[in-house]
């Protein structure tokens, strides 16, 4: 049966850009009542300006980013040695 561990390198894992950005749109998302709260205190004259249903997909796209994200690496480019000197 397999177990559960921590991750591979969990000790740097805070120091990974897809863990940091990930954090980020997690953080976004917890705050969707304030976020809806601060929506209600719009002027009328402003929501009417943005797109019918702006808040959900707004929301949407911040979950889906933190899956995109998640599976994704972001590895520095390496430059090829072609050998020539």
């Amino acid at each position: 049966m397999a177990r559960i561990t921590l991750a591979d390198g969990w000790k740097r894992l805070h120091t990974k850009g897809t863990v940091i950005l990930a954090s980020a749109f997690a953080a976004v998302t917890a705050f969707g009542p304030t976020i809806i709260d601060a929506w209600n205190f719009l002027p009328s004259d402003m929501k009417d300006a943005l797109p019918e249903g702006t808040a959900r997909w707004v929301s949407t796209i911040a979950f889906l980013l933190i899956l995109v994200v998640r599976y994704t690496a972001m590895r520095p480019d390496v430059e090829k040695d072609d050998g020539a000197a």
